[in-house]
Protein backbone atom coordinates (compact mmCIF):
# COMPACT_ATOMS: atom_id res chain seq x y z
CA UNK A 1 0.00 0.00 0.00
CA UNK A 2 1.28 3.37 -1.07
CA UNK A 3 0.53 6.47 0.79
CA UNK A 4 0.20 9.91 -0.21
CA UNK A 5 3.14 12.06 0.02
CA UNK A 6 1.90 14.20 2.93
CA UNK A 7 -0.03 11.41 5.01
CA UNK A 8 2.60 12.39 7.96
CA UNK A 9 0.15 15.32 8.03
CA UNK A 10 -3.31 13.34 8.66
CA UNK A 11 -4.19 14.93 11.49
CA UNK A 12 -4.37 18.53 8.90
CA UNK A 13 -6.73 17.49 6.88
CA UNK A 14 -9.93 18.81 7.07
CA UNK A 15 -11.50 15.96 5.95
CA UNK A 16 -10.35 13.82 8.82
CA UNK A 17 -12.18 15.64 11.13
CA UNK A 18 -15.37 15.09 8.79
CA UNK A 19 -14.73 11.50 8.51
CA UNK A 20 -14.00 11.06 12.04
CA UNK A 21 -17.67 12.34 12.65
CA UNK A 22 -19.18 10.41 10.27
CA UNK A 23 -17.61 7.78 12.16
CA UNK A 24 -18.69 8.48 15.83
CA UNK A 25 -22.02 9.91 15.32
CA UNK A 26 -24.22 6.53 15.17
CA UNK A 27 -22.23 5.42 18.06
CA UNK A 28 -22.83 7.96 19.96
CA UNK A 29 -26.38 8.49 18.95
CA UNK A 30 -27.18 4.78 19.96
CA UNK A 31 -25.18 5.57 23.48
CA UNK A 32 -27.14 9.01 23.80
CA UNK A 33 -31.24 9.09 25.11
CA UNK A 34 -30.57 12.83 25.33
CA UNK A 35 -29.35 12.75 21.40
CA UNK A 36 -32.12 10.17 20.79
CA UNK A 37 -34.56 12.65 22.32
CA UNK A 38 -33.21 15.68 20.12
CA UNK A 39 -32.49 13.53 16.60
CA UNK A 40 -34.83 11.18 15.26
CA UNK A 41 -33.54 8.27 13.55
CA UNK A 42 -34.45 9.81 9.84
CA UNK A 43 -32.94 13.11 10.36
CA UNK A 44 -29.59 10.77 11.36
CA UNK A 45 -30.02 8.88 7.99
CA UNK A 46 -30.06 12.43 6.22
CA UNK A 47 -27.16 13.60 8.10
CA UNK A 48 -25.18 11.14 7.69
CA UNK A 49 -24.88 10.96 3.83
CA UNK A 50 -24.61 14.30 3.44
CA UNK A 51 -20.99 14.59 6.40
CA UNK A 52 -19.73 11.57 3.56
CA UNK A 53 -20.55 13.73 0.56
CA UNK A 54 -18.46 16.45 2.46
CA UNK A 55 -15.25 14.52 3.80
CA UNK A 56 -15.03 13.39 0.14
CA UNK A 57 -15.53 17.05 -1.13
CA UNK A 58 -12.98 18.24 1.65
CA UNK A 59 -11.01 15.17 0.67
CA UNK A 60 -10.70 16.38 -2.88
CA UNK A 61 -10.23 20.20 -2.26
CA UNK A 62 -7.12 22.25 -2.41
CA UNK A 63 -6.35 22.62 1.37
CA UNK A 64 -4.11 25.52 1.23
CA UNK A 65 -1.03 26.77 -0.83
CA UNK A 66 2.21 25.49 0.56
CA UNK A 67 3.96 28.54 2.77
CA UNK A 68 8.13 28.36 2.36
CA UNK A 69 9.28 28.46 5.68
CA UNK A 70 10.18 31.78 7.17
CA UNK A 71 13.94 32.47 7.01
CA UNK A 72 15.68 33.15 10.09
CA UNK A 73 16.58 36.57 11.23
CA UNK A 74 20.14 36.48 12.60
CA UNK A 75 21.19 39.60 15.12
CA UNK A 76 24.04 41.53 13.32
CA UNK A 77 27.32 41.85 14.66
CA UNK A 78 27.95 44.91 16.51
CA UNK A 79 31.58 45.09 15.81
CA UNK A 80 30.84 45.24 11.84
CA UNK A 81 30.50 48.61 10.16
CA UNK A 82 27.02 49.02 8.73
CA UNK A 83 26.63 48.24 5.31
Amino acid sequence: MKLVDDARNWWKWHSTYVFAALAILPEVWLNSPELQALLPVWLVAKIAPFIGGLGFFLRIRAQGRKIDPPRPILPRDERLPPA
